[in-house]
């Protein structure tokens, strides 16, 4: 009787093993919310070192870069039309756009999926990043949202917006105007053309326009016509983010 029980047991695990699905997200105890909208996992962020370490490729790939890993230099890719991330395993630094940006715990390989910490994805994404150690949720937001000149973006305690864009007639030179609570307060204004050329600028008061006018003047090759406006400033930590896109 006792081995009838036992082999009926065993035959029952092993059908309610056969049904669980293949694709079934592994439950996390952190949250992760973009957008307002709960992310899945296969393998589950966790902590060590005092640092939320969260999956590369679920997160980048849910803010729209296009992501790739190099099996050979165990090195994952990112990219879209203004970000190129470049991400070596066991490597304390990653390079964003060509800079070098240090990591507070190395990139590691958890259950075949590439983790980093919480931090990395909040000075490189351009997006809003906030932990709720209570409830141990991470909300993503703003993340790639792309604005219209006269929208007024918020970012930490600084306020702003671009105004207007303007070409000289002979071509080779921008100038961009904004409304700012900190018109003092570097921004490095980058604009992109069609073939995504890049040529930038570095905002400064107006001294002589309306109080919180600031602006960018940017010397480009004579063809070149701008179709998008990314900002960038610095954050607390003193790192240089992205903040905002404008289109044309």
């Amino acid at each position: 009787m006792k081995k009838t029980v036992a082999i009926a047991t065993i035959i029952a695990v092993v059908f309610l093993i056969g049904v669980v699905k293949p694709d079934t997200y592994a439950k996390s105890e952190i949250g992760v919310y973009l957008n307002q909208e709960v992310l899945e996992f296969d393998v589950a962020p966790y902590i060590k070192n005092g640092r939320t370490m969260v999956p590369f490729r679920v997160i980048f790939e849910a803010m729209e870069l296009e992501v790739s890993w190099n099996a050979a230099t165990k090195t994952v890719y990112a990219k879209n039309d203004t970000t190129e991330i470049i991400l070596g395993i066991g490597q304390d630094y990653s390079y964003v756009n060509g800079f070098k940006r240090k990591l507070d715990v190395p990139a590691e390989i958890i259950n075949g999926r590439t983790f980093v910490p919480l931090r990395f994805v909040a000075e490189n994404s351009g997006a809003e990043v906030k932990w709720d150690g209570e409830t141990r949720t991470v909300y993503i937001t703003n993340v790639f949202k792309r604005y219209n000149l006269g929208d007024m973006v918020h970012f930490e305690d600084l306020e702003f917006s671009l105004e207007s864009v303007d070409t000289s007639k002979e071509g080779g030179i921008i100038t961009v105007r904004g409304k700012s609570n900190q018109p003092k307060r570097m921004m490095i204004i980058e604009a992109y053309d069609k073939s995504k050329r890049i040529a930038s600028g570095i905002t400064s008061e107006i001294k002589e326009g309306d109080a919180g006018e600031f602006k960018a003047v940017i010397y480009t090759s004579q063809d070149f016509k701008p179709e998008l406006i990314v900002v960038k400033t610095l954050n607390k930590d003193r790192n240089v983010v992205r903040i905002a896109k404008y289109n044309l």
